[in-house]
């Protein structure tokens, strides 16, 4: 037998036999790197680019995003791009705001009448009847927040609520009254990926 064939055998024995990448089986390695290019091709579906200062690693199912983004907006939907792969067991996302982008990081708005209750909680602006990611100071995704009139959520309960890029801990409601540039009562539904704790932390 040749050498160029025996090594091709030992390679293919290795392979066949689970060998171990970094700790990792071939197979568990190869899901690793295929959740790493599924978040990256994520971002481009989101963004319409890639970003190409983030860095994305895989290790066991857990991702870890590092690099720069321009603004915290960027960093929290890099964390929900990541979350919506399959196979995602849990998201580090240890990316850095730009110092020189850093005022413009937060989407402006008026504040809401949940923002008023939660200074600290910072909303994206979502599609009419698409729910909302909201985010704390850092750009950590903190809640999904859906808005729904008190007639549907009467019609319907809350089974048409979801889903969501995180798991959930907690749920809060806030009702909002009609007035006169709002005819119908709302409920916003807030759906929480942290601990009441660290809710709190954000009034």
């Amino acid at each position: 037998m040749s050498l160029r064939k025996f090594v091709a055998l030992a390679l293919l024995g290795l392979v066949l036999g689970g060998c171990s990448l970094a700790g990792r089986t071939f197979g568990r390695y190869y899901d690793d790197k295929a959740i790493s290019g599924s978040v990256k091709h994520g971002f481009v579906a989101e963004h319409g680019r890639s970003l190409p200062s983030v860095s994305v690693d895989t290790y066991e199912g857990t991702v870890y995003l590092s690099g720069d983004v321009e603004t915290s907006g960027q960093k929290a939907e890099a964390e929900a791009a990541a979350w919506r792969v399959e196979g995602v067991e849990q998201v580090i996302n240890d990316l850095r705001v730009r110092p020189d982008f850093a005022v413009s990081a937060l989407p402006r708005m008026e504040p809401s009448p949940l923002q008023a209750r939660l200074p600290g909680l910072r909303v994206d602006p979502a599609l009419p009847g698409s729910p909302a990611l909201a985010y704390d100071r850092a750009g950590t995704i903190v809640a999904t927040i859906y808005v729904r009139t008190l007639r549907e959520i009467g019609a319907k309960g809350f089974d048409h609520i979801g889903p969501t890029a995180q798991p959930i801990t907690y749920v809060s409601l806030y009702p909002v009254a009609a007035s006169s540039g709002q005819p119908e009562a709302l409920v916003t539904i807030v759906l929480w990926h942290v601990s009441p704790a660290a809710a709190a932390a954000l009034r």
